[in-house]
């Protein structure tokens, strides 16, 4: 199984660390590149393609929706990034309905990810990327 290139994003350096060494533990990486803000992840994107990024939604400078915002106007580089929402508390009735319509985001998790939680996430990866190319398979013939 191929391993990953994980960006995680978060204003808190100790969740990064955290959720950086529990992604090593189980050897599913390639690489992890770590911010602490939206804007920072911008800046990253325009020489890194993640696959996966763990993305915490309350930030300073720029929030997780802000980014989300824009990362939806990004180039077909990105048109495989899995996305899942790092949560801290429960999200709104507004925000969920908000969530369905982002085709980007995959999954939602607390913001301290157990390895259970990652390897999940890592096996929907590897399925989704099934899944695009037998649509894409299918659509030439």
């Amino acid at each position: 199984m191929k391993k990953l290139k994980f960006l995680l994003i978060d204003d808190s350096p100790s969740t990064n660390f955290f959720n950086k060494v529990m992604i090593e533990k189980i050897s599913v990486s390639e690489e992890i590149q770590n911010v602490e803000n939206g804007a920072e992840a911008l800046q990253v994107l325009n020489s890194y393609v993640p696959d996966l990024i763990l993305l915490d939604i309350n930030m300073p400078v720029m929030d997780g929706w802000e980014f989300l915002e824009e990362f939806q106007k990004s180039d077909a580089r990105f048109k495989d990034v899995m996305i899942i929402l790092m949560l801290g508390a429960e999200l709104s009735e507004n925000k969920k309905e908000l969530i369905k319509t982002i085709p980007y985001i995959k999954g939602c998790a607390e913001k301290m990810l157990t390895q259970e939680a990652i390897t999940d996430f890592v096996a929907k990866f590897h399925e989704n990327i099934l899944l695009n190319k037998c649509e894409s398979v299918l659509g030439e013939i």
